[in-house]
C-alpha cells in the first residue's frame, strides 16, 4: 500500500471520531442527549479500530499519537462530561455541584492522556494500562446517561453521580492497572460464561443498560484484581 495512503486511514478514522465527539457536544447543549450520547460510543469505537488499523498498516507515527490524543480528549473526555452536566442539570440538579465535577473528570481525563504520551511504547497491544483509560471513562459515563434515558422509571439516582464521577477520576490519575478487555476472554469457559451471561441480562434489560452494569463490572473486577495483586506482592516482601 502506498506510504500516504496508509497512514491517511488510521488518521481519518481519528477525525471521524473527532467529528463525532464535536457534534455530540453540540447536540448535548440542544438536549439531544440519547443521540450525544451514541456518538460517544461511535466514537469509542473508532477510537479503537484508528490504532489496530495503524498497527495492522505499520502506520504509526507522532503525528498520529498527538491526533489520537487530542481527539480523545474532546470525544471521550470533554463530551462526556457535557452530556453528563446537561443530564443532571434536566433532573433539577444544582449547577454548582455539577459544574466542579465534570470539570474534574475532564481534567483527569487530560491528566491520563499526557501520562500516556509520555509513557514507553507497548510491545503488545495486551498489556495492562496504567490508571483507566479516557476511552474506557467516557464510554462508561455515555453509557449511565443512555442508560438512564432507555428505560423510564429505572434510573441512576443523581446523587450517585457524584461517588460515580470522583471514582472516574480518581482511577484516571491512578497507577491502578487495568487489563484489557480481552484478559477476560481469555479461556472458553470465561468467555462462555460472559457471552450467556450478557445474553441473560439482554432478555430483561434494554442493550445499553446491560452493556452499564458490564462496564461497571469491569471496573470492580479490575479495582479488586488489583488490590489482591498489591497484597499478594506486599506478602511476598515480608
Amino acid at each position: 500500500m502506498n506510504n500516504k495512503i496508509r497512514y491517511l486511514v488510521p488518521n481519518s478514522l481519528t477525525f471521524l471520531s473527532l467529528s463525532c465527539g464535536i457534534g455530540s457536544i453540540v447536540l448535548s447543549s440542544q438536549d439531544s442527549l440519547v443521540t450525544a450520547g451514541i456518538l460517544i460510543l461511535c466514537s469509542y469505537v473508532l477510537d479503537c479500530w484508528d490504532g489496530f488499523t495503524a498497527r495492522k498498516l505499520n502506520a504509526q507515527s507522532d503525528f498520529g499519537l498527538q491526533l489520537d490524543s487530542l481527539s480523545d480528549m474532546v470525544s471521550l473526555g470533554i463530551a462526556p462530561a457535557v452530556l453528563v452536566f446537561h443530564h443532571l442539570l434536566a433532573r433539577e440538579v444544582n449547577i454548582y455541584l455539577i459544574l466542579p465535577l465534570v470539570v474534574l473528570t475532564a481534567c483527569a481525563g487530560a491528566f491520563r492522556l499526557a501520562r500516556f504520551n509520555l509513557l514507553p511504547p507497548k510491545l503488545t497491544s495486551q498489556k495492562d494500562s496504567t490508571g483507566l483509560t479516557i476511552t474506557q471513562s467516557g464510554g462508561t459515563m455515555a453509557l449511565a446517561v443512555l442508560s438512564d434515558h432507555s428505560v423510564i422509571g429505572f434510573t441512576i439516582s443523581p446523587a450517585l453521580y457524584i461517588p460515580f464521577l470522583l471514582i472516574l477520576s480518581f482511577f484516571m490519575v491512578s497507577k491502578i492497572a487495568f487489563p484489557p478487555s480481552s484478559w477476560f476472554f481469555r479461556t472458553k469457559k470465561w468467555t462462555g460464561v460472559i457471552i450467556l451471561s450478557v445474553s441473560a441480562f439482554l432478555l430483561i434489560l434494554p442493550l445499553f443498560t446491560t452493556f452499564f452494569i458490564f462496564y461497571l463490572a469491569y471496573l470492580v473486577i479490575s479495582s479488586g484484581r488489583a488490590l489482591y495483586m498489591l497484597l499478594d506482592r506486599n506478602r511476598q516482601i515480608i
